[in-house]
């Protein structure tokens, strides 16, 4: 009987893994298709179509990682769909299997290959995000972009300057809000220095104004897409230099982004445990095709849910953690009284 169960176990881990596995590059393919197709429209004589076709191709694995949970749960659901047809599912329940034990082994492959393609994404796909994104500077940087200008917003001032590479500035603007957000003073000055995070603003030749000092960070502010690319060990050693309080909404972005990658895998159980429980009567009745149109639809749901808590924790200050714990611990509760119904 031993023997049976884990025989029948390991069968089931291993059709998940492997139509996960499918599932999850059917998606990244389809992804890479329309990319590209979006991508044409920027052929020039710099990046011609095989550079498009590389360029689009190297940054797909990294973009992969977003269907992530929504692959894995269709993956999980469309096993259990035809361990089910094969009559093992009625099976492993004589052996003495639970729907959530069951469920639970269906979930152990999606799990391993999760932690695979974390593991990939930490060594291999970022680097290779990251290497595309070198050569699109070193060979493609119009003057336009050479000039843009970076800003940061202090206390009711917003400053943009053109260059962070030297202490010495040229071409900085200062745009000024009062409490009501309403704009009271927009200058630019010629130049400025930066030193021990001060800004000395020198007017423009001829003005009567004095030089204005204000707070500058030379850290850049980071953004989602900046953060997305980082890897797991760079973004703890990134946080190491936003310590200081005028930093830290920043520091609660890079917090966010390493809850993200450390409860990914996480996450994936907890969205097939509970989803088992609601699908695991329709998986004796319905067929392929019901399940992945429910996986889909709930993966996209939970995903805006996910990206709701963290908006809203990060707007009013809450504890960062707690806005990727409890989606998950709000699953496995719901999962725990769906399974006790059954």
């Amino acid at each position: 009987m031993q023997k049976e169960k884990y025989i029948y176990a390991k069968h089931l881990i291993g059709k998940s893994f492997t139509t996960s596995l499918f599932v999850w590059l059917t998606m990244v393919s389809l992804d890479f298709a329309v990319s590209f197709v979006s991508e044409l429209e920027n052929l020039s004589d710099s990046h011609n179509f095989l550079s498009l076709l590389m360029t689009t191709l190297l940054e797909q694995p990294h973009k992969g990682l977003q269907y992530l949970e929504t692959s894995m749960l269709i993956g999980t659901l469309i096993a259990l769909t035809l361990f089910n047809q094969q009559g093992n599912l009625i099976f492993l329940r004589s052996l003495g299997f639970s729907p959530a034990k069951i469920v639970l082994i269906s979930g152990i492959g999606p799990l391993f290959l999760s932690f695979s393609l974390l593991a990939l994404d930490e060594f291999v796909f970022i680097d290779l995000t990251n290497s595309v994104e070198i050569d699109q500077r070193a060979s493609g940087v119009s003057e336009s972009d050479q000039k843009a200008y970076e800003w940061q917003l202090n206390d009711q001032n917003l400053i943009g300057i053109q260059d962070l590479g030297t202490d010495e500035l040229a071409g900085v603007q200062l745009i000024e809000f009062n409490k009501a957000g309403l704009v009271i003073r927009a200058e630019q000055f010629a130049a400025g220095s930066l030193e021990n995070n001060q800004l000395s603003l020198q007017p423009i030749a001829g003005s009567s104004a004095e030089t204005e000092i204000f707070p500058f960070y030379k850290t850049r502010p980071l953004n989602k897409k900046s953060l997305e690319r980082s890897s797991l060990l760079s973004l703890l050693e990134i946080k190491k230099s936003y310590t200081s309080p005028e930093v830290l909404s920043e520091l609660r972005l890079i917090q966010s982004a390493v809850y993200t990658k450390i409860f990914l895998p996480i996450s994936v159980i907890g969205i097939i445990f509970f989803a088992g429980s609601l699908m695991f009567g329709l998986v004796r009745s319905g067929g392929i095709g019901r399940q992945v149109i429910f996986g889909i639809f709930f993966g996209l749901i939970f995903d805006l849910t996910k990206d709701l808590f963290v908006a809203s924790f990060l707007i009013y200050q809450w504890p960062i953690i707690l806005a990727h714990t409890l989606p998950i611990l709000g699953l496995i509760l719901a999962g725990w009284i769906g399974y006790r119904r059954l």
